[in-house]
């Protein structure tokens, strides 16, 4: 059994407590790194910026800044992105994105949601995200939510 957590989950574990400042802005120091300052709902940022980090961008990723978007930055276009390539898969494994059908405890309004799988249970799942409750935090989500979308995994 190989142990090795994949870089790109590392280094979103290693964000975890990261906070918008001020809360709700979709803004701040740490934040702006995601999002290339822009003031924008930023789970998806957050994902491809860790893959980024990691040296395995997903395809399609460009650098945000404040006057160029990402078009990674749509949660519906990174898993439009990932069915292109055949790379959407039901169950989940370490490493893996996780797509949700609703932004839960995200931004208010219609939208979704994206997280990166940091551990897998029998019954539930772990990730990590950013902008859950304004922050990058880690939880549990059950196997069985009906929110979840389905999952995406690189080769």
């Amino acid at each position: 059994m190989n142990d090795t957590i994949p870089l790109h989950v590392a280094i979103a574990l290693s964000q975890v407590g990261v906070r918008e400042s001020p809360k709700g802005s979709n803004r701040g120091p740490d934040v702006d790194k995601y999002t290339g300052g822009r003031a924008e709902p930023w789970c998806a940022h957050f994902v491809a910026w860790c893959f980024r980090e990691a040296g395995k961008p997903i395809p399609g990723d460009t650098v945000p800044t404040p006057r160029r978007a990402n078009q990674l930055a749509s949660v519906t276009r990174t898993e439009a992105i990932f069915g292109q390539h055949d790379w959407l898969v039901s169950e989940p494994k370490v490493g893996d994105i996780v797509f949700f059908k609703t932004r839960g405890r995200s931004d208010r309004g219609p939208g979704r949601h994206i997280g990166i799988v940091s551990a897998v249970g029998i019954n539930d799942f772990e990730i990590v995200d950013g902008n859950w409750g304004d922050a990058v935090t880690r939880r549990k989500v059950k196997r069985s939510s009906a929110d979840v979308s389905g999952f995406g995994r690189m080769p």
